[in-house]
């Protein structure tokens, strides 16, 4: 019978049960993701929001300046374009690759696989020069971006380089002060917080700071001037080339504070093409690399018998007409000499001479004299990578080492090591502490930090000093060092040979030497200590011969560029000097 109302299919009564099911299970669902996101992931989903519309970057500081002692720039900060590629925005890379590739002088297949990477974004050539930068931004190709980046630029290129040092790509310091004070140079960064816009556009600065801008690192002052640093080095480039020497080096002191007024090495490398030179070539081998002084070291053992007493200026030593049996082997010297003081054993640099010096002393005063000169530690120098050079104790001494080392062989120092122990005697008796960096200078120029003299220890006594003085002028006024002679300034001084040690052969080699002088003037008030070093000279073969000539041509140079009044050129015996020489003494 009909009732007037349609039957429901039972198919359509499961559909809509379905159907209801779908949508309680749908809206169940989207409440649970709604409480997920909502209440258990609100901090997370607020963090993610936070880093969407705020960016945080850093903001690191320009690199602070090295100036030369009277404030010229040795190291300064210029702007430069560096060249990023977005590979995402790169249309055709591989055209694009042939377009930059000769303008930058990469290989365009390389260059192309570096425009097609996953990376957003890449370098592609970092510090261009402007001329090239240029003429890429007038390409406007799409992906390409120039920025500028901060660049350490040396305007005096290869001058005082060994010094400076150098920077790396992102200006951090690698070698010289650069690395040394890199922490000052750098200064500490800053982190600064903007918000940004859906496109990732800066619109607000936060944090209520007023730049973006941060002070720049400290920067140095060095106690080298650059006009007496270009004086050392056009003299020392002079002198390898004219003798025809492997290398050389010069380096000069103010006895009386330790302030190092020229340091200078041949051959030289340039640290704006710092990757152009090899690791060797950047070495500042003055503080790296010790040697066998030679006859320079003969200073220590007079002036330990002259502060001991057991010799005089005047004591009379026999110089077995030049040769002297020594541990079965026989020590020459240049010259044949029978009866000489002891004054002119040291001028004319007698082996004999200072091999009788230090069998005077015996060996442990004479290490003692050694130890107080500052051999085998090191300066403490500002400066990377000193070595304190090789000096064994007494107790490992052969038969032959007393002689030896009075001799200045089986001992090795550096150049600055010598310096810092003729200004001892320069400057009566004190061993200074060596230093390059005059002051740390804030972002005003203001100084925070003046570099004092630092005295390190007592080397020897005032009126030994004296003495030595006046023997070391000797030897400039009428022995080996008559070269290093100036016309209105009085030199003291003494001269080195010293042959290298040939590993094959076992032996010293009679060829390879190294040649030096090493003195200070004005005698009356030192001004400056100086060592010349040349290594390996194919012309000539004595140090008074080719050292001796370059220090007197950079003193006669520096000294009135420095101030100094011209004072006596003659021999003068001070009181001090003769107050001990009375008493003849014959050491044979």
């Amino acid at each position: 019978m009909n009732t007037g109302q349609a039957e429901v299919h039972p198919i359509c009564r499961v559909r809509s049960g379905l159907l209801c099911l779908g949508l309680m299970l749908g809206f169940a669902l989207v409440f649970c993701r709604l409480f997920f996101l909502q209440v258990l992931q609100a901090e997370d989903g607020a963090r993610q929001a936070d880093r969407q519309h705020h960016k945080t970057i850093v903001i690191r500081p320009d690199r602070g300046t090295i100036y030369d002692y009277r404030g010229h720039p040795l190291a300064m900060n210029v702007e430069m374009s560096s060249l990023i590629a977005r590979p995402a925005l790169v249309a055709n890379p591989k055209q694009v690759a042939r377009t930059l590739a000769p303008i930058l002088d990469k290989d365009p297949g390389r260059l192309g696989k570096e425009l097609t990477g996953n990376e957003h974004f890449v370098w592609v050539q970092r510090h261009i020069p402007e001329p090239l930068a240029k003429k890429i931004e007038a390409l406007n190709l799409p992906g390409l971006e120039l920025v500028k980046e901060p660049h350490r630029f040396y305007p005096k290129g290869t001058l005082v380089s060994h010094v400076v040092g150098y920077a790396g790509i992102d200006s951090q310091g690698l070698g010289g002060v650069e690395h040394q004070y890199e922490p000052l140079l750098r200064g500490h960064k800053n982190l600064v917080q903007y918000q940004r816009d859906a496109l990732g556009r800066k619109i607000a600065q936060l944090q209520d700071q007023a730049s973006d801008r941060v002070p720049a690192g400290y920067s140095l002052q060095l106690t080298i001037d650059e006009v007496v640093q270009f004086i050392a080095e056009e003299e020392l480039a002079a002198i390898i080339k004219k003798s025809e020497a492997q290398s050389g080096s010069i380096v000069m002191m103010d006895p009386m504070t330790g302030a190092i007024l020229a340091w200078a090495l041949y051959p030289t490398y340039d640290p704006n093409q710092y990757q152009k030179f090899t690791d060797t070539e950047r070495l500042n081998w003055i503080l790296t690399n010790p040697y066998e002084p030679g006859s320079t070291l003969k200073i220590v053992a007079a002036a330990g018998a002259l502060q001991e007493e057991v010799m005089t200026p005047m004591t009379l030593i026999y110089g077995n007409e030049g040769q002297m049996p020594v541990a079965g082997t026989i020590v020459h010297d240049p010259a044949k000499s029978s009866w000489m003081t002891f004054s002119e054993a040291l001028a004319q640099s007698s082996n004999v001479g200072a091999i009788k010096m230090a069998d005077a002393l015996g060996p442990v005063r004479f290490y003692h004299y050694l130890k107080a000169f500052g051999f085998g530690e090191k300066t403490g120098i500002d400066l990377p990578g000193e070595s304190p050079g090789s000096l064994s104790n007494p107790g490992q001494w052969s038969g032959r080492s007393l002689s030896s080392i009075a001799m200045g062989q089986e001992i090795s120092v550096t150049p600055i090591q010598l310096v810092r122990a003729m200004s001892a005697i320069a400057n009566g008796g004190r061993l200074m502490k060596p230093h390059v960096i005059a002051s740390v200078l804030d972002q005003h120029g203001t100084p925070i930090q003046v570099n004092k003299p630092q005295e390190m220890k007592d080397a020897i006594f005032p009126d030994t000093a004296a003495m030595m003085t006046q023997i070391l002028e000797l030897a400039v006024e009428k022995g080996t060092g008559k070269r290093a002679k100036l016309e209105e300034y009085r030199v003291a001084g003494k001269t080195g040979t010293a042959q290298k040690f040939d590993k094959e052969a076992g032996s010293y080699s009679s060829s390879k030497v190294i040649v030096s002088f090493l003195g200070f003037a004005p005698v009356e008030q030192p001004r400056l200590t100086m060592l010349v070093m040349v290594d390996e000279p194919h012309v000539g073969k004595w140090g008074g011969e080719i050292a001796a000539p370059v220090f007197k041509k950079v003193a006669e140079r520096v000294l009135p560029y420095l101030g100094v009044l011209p004072g006596g050129t003659h021999f003068i015996q001070t009181a001090s000097a003769t107050s001990r020489a009375d008493s003849t003494v014959v050491i044979q």
